[in-house]
């Protein structure tokens, strides 16, 4: 990936001038989008509800607080698979909790959804780097609008801030300098951060340490750069670059931190070939994670990808205006796609569709970026050039609907190549986070409000139940083992068969899209009939009351 020399705006005659004004309409129209989005995103956190890993990463973090705090050894964090993860993200969650009132959860989704901006951020700043300040507009508003990537900056604590981690340090490399010694030790120091950042959360960021390694060597033989005290140079600090992201990259992740030099690589294997039990629904079959087709991957990014962007990516390898901007193009295709080759070739642990190759997403939306400005803006047609900006226009307001309709459910999007959710419901995993459990206890807590009392509730899976019923001091959970709950949540998630019968299944309420895909139900628990009494009795009370008391 060769690095854009930044523009420098001409400054005489009637079309610089135009060119200029557009630059800084392009340069205010990024801060104005920027500065509106981080609320927008904070806001919209709160919708959400708790997922999977979060109470197990929340744990982790308590236990790296605690090994800071001299309470917990470092022999305490054994080999249990959390230890292939740093917990930054965590450590942050749990420092926050510390100060601010209110639910933890809620406290994390709002750190998330700040993380998933910074990924819109240097999304956009990176596309603005390499292709031009216009591509860095459309990079940060298709990143922000598509659907996946927004869902999981409200709740997805582990891929999304990786991700968002990943392209800023992809950035940061993007401004290594053509010239020896190429690293100059601002952007050095830029580069190690972003990437301890980075690995603090998830060893994949090995992976950019190699890209920086492969950049640099690549223009050193641009350059024929031969001397060796040239070279001896540029390896020392290559060398540093390395041994602060191994050091820094640790601070975070107790495990590794034991002996950073090593462990982190012997993690990289670990993740790739993590043992997950359980099954996936893909196609409409019941998969073992070991038997999953090649194409998982592939095909998921195919399906749960936005046509605006798939049809930019595709402009980004058709039409080019040069050979630099072709070079940089190519580079950001082999970082987008080397990931999923690798992943198969090594027959990688993937499941939960796409997510565990989240951070490649904003690779391609600046790649897409690239291909809608360059054809809108440098077109030799313009009938092409308006036609390009018809197609775009409409394919960014397709997604804008669909995160308005079905907010807060943006994590069920599937585009037309399966039909969106209903074509996809029964065939691939919707609601795999478990996210619209909330609707579901929200709608039991307006239950209890009428009712006047608190009740008790529980459902499958009971932990996401349990997490988000704290938020409403009407609701009290009742493991589901013992029976005693008036209401049960269940979620549509599991075997193809078994999410069928759930969206057939007689229930007091249902969450479902805006196509009419059911992805959670409200049925009445063991003690539902006690429910009925109580409901009676405050059904006779309120009929007996005088008229006009309260």
């Amino acid at each position: 990936m060769t690095p854009a020399p930044a523009p420098t705006p001409p400054t005489s005659g009637p079309p610089d001038a135009s060119l200029t004004r557009s630059w800084d309409l392009a340069r205010w129209t990024f801060v104005a989008f920027g500065a509106a989005l981080l609320p927008v995103m904070v806001m919209a956190s709160f919708d959400f509800g708790t997922t999977w890993d979060e109470k197990s990463r929340h744990r982790y973090g308590e236990f790296i607080w605690q090994f800071y705090q001299g309470t917990r050894p470092r022999e305490a964090f054994g080999e249990t698979g959390g230890h292939l993860y740093g917990g930054l993200f965590d450590v942050i969650c749990v420092a926050l909790e510390q100060w601010l009132p209110g639910n933890r959860y809620v406290i994390r989704h709002v750190v998330n959804a700040t993380f998933g901006w910074v990924g819109v951020l240097y999304c956009g700043r990176l596309a603005a780097q390499l292709f031009g300040k216009w591509a860095g507009v459309a990079a940060m508003v298709l990143l922000a609008a598509s659907p996946r990537y927004f869902a999981d900056s409200m709740n997805n604590p582990k891929d999304l801030p990786f991700a968002a981690m990943t392209v800023m340090a992809l950035y940061y490399i993007s401004t290594v300098s053509p010239r020896s010694p190429y690293l100059s030790w601002t952007t050095a120091a830029k580069i190690a951060v972003s990437l301890a950042l980075a690995l603090n959360i998830r060893v994949g960021a090995l992976l950019y340490v190699g890209y920086l390694g492969l950049l640099v060597g690549a223009l050193a033989i641009i350059e024929r750069n031969t001397d060796w005290r040239r070279l001896a140079n540029i390896a020392f600090r290559l060398a540093a670059v390395v041994l602060a992201v191994l050091l820094l990259g640790t601070v975070f992740w107790p495990w590794a931190q034991g002996a950073p030099l090593w462990r982190p690589f012997r993690a990289l294997l670990g993740v790739a070939n993590f043992d997950f039990g359980g099954t996936v629904l893909f196609n409409g079959r019941d998969y073992a994670v070991s038997e999953l087709p090649w194409y998982y991957a592939p095909w998921w990014l195919l399906i749960s990808t936005p046509p605006v962007v798939i049809g930019g990516a595709l402009l980004s390898m058709l039409y080019s205006p040069g050979r630099p901007d072709t070079l940089r193009r190519l580079g950001l295709w082999a970082i987008a796609l080397f990931p999923i080759v690798a992943a198969i070739a090594m027959r990688s642990t993937l499941y939960d569709g796409i997510r565990h190759l989240l951070f490649i997403y904003p690779v391609v939306v600046a790649l897409a970026a690239a291909g809608w400005t360059s054809v809108i803006a440098g077109h030799a047609r313009p009938w092409v050039r308006r036609g390009a900006a018809g197609l775009f226009a409409a394919g960014l307001a397709s997604i804008l609907v669909f995160d308005v309709r079905f907010h807060p459910n943006q994590a069920v999007y599937f585009n037309p190549l399966v039909s969106g959710p209903r074509g996809a419901f029964a065939k691939y995993d919707m609601d795999y986070w478990g996210n619209c459990v909330l609707e579901a206890v929200a709608w039991s807590a307006t239950r209890a409000r009428a009712l006047g009392m608190p009740i008790a509730i529980s459902g499958n899976p009971d932990q996401l139940v349990q997490l988000d019923s704290e938020r409403f001091p009407e609701l009290y959970f009742i493991p589901p083992y013992r029976g005693k709950h008036f209401l049960h949540v269940r979620l549509a998630r599991g075997p193809a068969a078994g999410v069928k019968e759930l969206a057939e299944q007689p229930a007091l309420y249902q969450v479902k899209t805006a196509d009419g895909v059911v992805l959670c139900n409200v049925i009445p628990g063991p003690a539902y009939s006690e429910f009925e009494m109580l409901q009676s009795d405050a059904t006779r009370r309120s009929a007996s009351r005088p008229a006009g008391q309260p």
